[in-house]
């Protein structure tokens, strides 16, 4: 009976050693470089890293410091940078599907954009023919209004001729405008398929 009454009053000693051990004590240093220590974390070190240990004083468990409002910002801020990145990196991938799409090799390119300045300069050929022609009516009539009185039809005339040659030399200097463009297009287009095409076959 005795050994039974021992037995129950060591069982209910253990009971609350057992309860010690798993609590534990928070530690944390406040902005002065203060150590505070409790059951909870002190208000001194609402801004600071709080460490729990156990009753031995083993570190348990560690809860970093809230983030400022600066640090917050920042971190809104590289996010946002982040979001900006991965849009222009779609875009890029977007734009070299789009051209590898078009373009089977460096070959193709070049044939394009030959065949498009081809065709420009016929045309470019064909205004300046058209052009030289208009002058040299224009000479002549200049030379008739030089030699005698020029009457009102013979100025109508060479006012309409000086019109026509401005209309054409706009017309030759967009097409030269537009072959710097094309040049300028398929070489960019040609230098970033050579770009993709090494970047994509290396490992």
């Amino acid at each position: 009976m005795n050994r039974l009454i021992a037995l129950s009053f060591i069982v209910v000693l253990a009971v609350p050693a057992d309860h010690v051990s798993s609590q534990t004590i928070k530690k944390c240093q406040d902005a002065t470089g203060k150590w505070h220590y409790g059951d909870i974390a002190a208000d001194e070190c609402a801004r600071s890293r709080v460490t729990e240990i156990d009753d031995r004083g083993l570190k348990v468990d560690v809860h970093e410091a809230p983030a400022t409002r600066d640090e917050l910002e920042a971190a809104r801020a590289a996010e946002i940078t982040r979001q900006e990145e991965d849009i222009r990196a779609e875009e890029q991938r977007r734009r070299e599907n789009h051209l590898l799409s078009i373009y089977d090799s460096e070959q193709s390119i070049i044939r394009a954009r030959d065949e498009r300045l081809a065709s420009l300069e016929k045309m470019l050929k064909s205004d300046e023919k058209f052009k030289s022609k208009l002058q040299e009516n224009l000479s002549e009539l200049q030379k008739l209004a030089a030699q005698a009185s020029a009457d009102e039809g013979l100025r109508r005339d060479i006012e309409s001729l000086h019109a026509q040659v401005r209309e054409y030399d706009e017309a030759i200097d967009s097409r030269l405008r537009q072959r710097e463009l094309i040049i300028g297009r398929y070489n960019g287009d040609l230098n970033r398929y050579r770009e993709i095409v090494k970047r994509r076959q290396a490992p």
